[in-house]
């Protein structure tokens, strides 16, 4: 390794974080692959990956400098789960974190067209507390907005019943 090249890579401890040195020197993103020994996608992924927002950019956006050390926003993240022979999908560890969801807790869930929502339970609380305050649809009769309500309860219990086999019920 040339001593330019090991200049850039001092005190670099990870590789993503050798690949931005790198970047930084000017390196092409092919001959930085070839240099780490990784595949090119693996270099783009790197340099593509938004990272933490710097301290500088939050403090122009109007926050005062010596409060933006309190905040750290990071992106929307994305996660493929896998669904299991039974149909269930185990959450990562960090999705149960931001939902305080603990083991015997309630994370509430929304499924709305080809979309499905979850937010912690007492977000959830909130959430059904603003849509009770909403008046009524003009011409919509409250009972029949119930009853098809429980219609989707009960049919989203029986697929569960046929999923999950017989197990405790709500009422437990």
């Amino acid at each position: 390794m040339s001593p330019e090249l090991e200049r850039n890579l001092a005190g670099c401890k990870t590789v993503a974080a050798k690949i931005r040195a790198l970047d930084a020197a000017g390196y092409p993103r092919a001959e930085i692959a070839r240099l780490l020994g990784k595949r090119y996608q693996h270099v783009r992924n790197v340099l593509e990956e938004p990272g933490p927002p710097k301290l500088d950019a939050m403090a122009a956006q109007g926050m005062a400098e010596a409060d933006a050390t309190f905040f750290h926003h990071t992106p929307p993240h994305t996660y493929f789960l896998s669904v299991g022979a039974n149909g269930s999908v185990v959450l990562p560890p960090e999705v149960l974190k931001a939902l305080g969801a603990r083991p015997g807790g309630i994370v509430i869930a929304d499924l709305e067209d080809e979309r499905f929502t979850l937010v912690s339970g007492m977000t959830g609380i909130q959430l059904m507390k603003a849509r009770l305050a909403q008046p009524p649809r003009p011409g919509a009769l409250a009972s029949e907005e119930l009853i098809e309500e429980r219609r989707r309860e009960a049919a989203i219990e029986e697929l569960e019943a046929q999923i999950d086999g017989p197990g405790p019920s709500r009422d437990d």
